[in-house]
């Protein structure tokens, strides 16, 4: 069975942008936040300056000048290699989809060394869509070939899109903490990439 997973934030660590840790976590949340009301105004853009927008205005709030970051730095989450490697030699296949474009992606996960492990890096806006839009995920679905999938992400806004996008999903409460309960409840929880991993397996293919 396919194993989608979002990027940022969920493989890997905005923590390690700028200190303190967690005023990048914080943007990539409002990046997010800002993504939807774009998509709610009918408009377009793109990801990394939605993030950039966010990292800024949370500079700004602390009274710090603006500085650029490299999305593309990013370290995979200590417990992410093994826990792709886990997934794969239970017989899943991996693929990525991610509100970032494509090629930055696929550098980001080279770098952090997670590359070979995904048969396909997919961006949302790709598909006239942002994340928790389902046709984001529906249109995942049709470029894997597939009707049934898991999504695994760290932000619970993404699992319960997922969720509503009739996806089996696996939430990862490492940064997001609380799950709220007015959305549909996730099929898998757990505190990183290693626990959901060990869930999904024992659910079978």
């Amino acid at each position: 069975m396919w194993v989608i997973f979002d990027l940022n934030g969920t493989l890997l660590d905005p923590a390690a942008l700028l200190d303190p840790p967690e005023l990048p976590i914080a943007a990539l949340d409002e990046a997010n936040m800002m993504a939807m009301v774009t998509v709610l105004a009918g408009q377009e853009t793109t990801f990394k300056p939605l993030f950039e927008a966010a990292l800024r205005r949370g500079l700004e709030r602390l009274g710090r000048e603006p500085v650029e970051v490299d999305l593309a730095s990013m370290p995979a989450y200590p417990d992410v290699p093994d826990a792709l490697q886990s997934l794969r030699d239970a017989g899943h296949r991996l693929a990525v989809l991610t509100q970032s474009a494509v090629e930055p992606s696929e550098t980001a996960l080279t770098n952090a060394g997670l590359r070979d492990h995904f048969e396909h890096v997919l961006s949302a806006p790709a598909s006239g869509a942002f994340k928790p839009e389902d046709l984001a995920y529906k249109a995942a679905l049709e470029k894997l070939g597939t009707t049934d999938a898991w999504f695994v992400a760290g932000h619970w806004w993404d699992v319960a899109g997922a969720t509503f996008a009739g996806l089996k999903t696996a939430w990862i409460s490492r940064t997001d903490l609380a799950y709220p309960v007015a959305m549909p409840e996730p099929h898998v929880r757990g505190k990183d990439v290693a626990e959901v991993a060990a869930s999904i397996k024992t659910q079978g293919l």
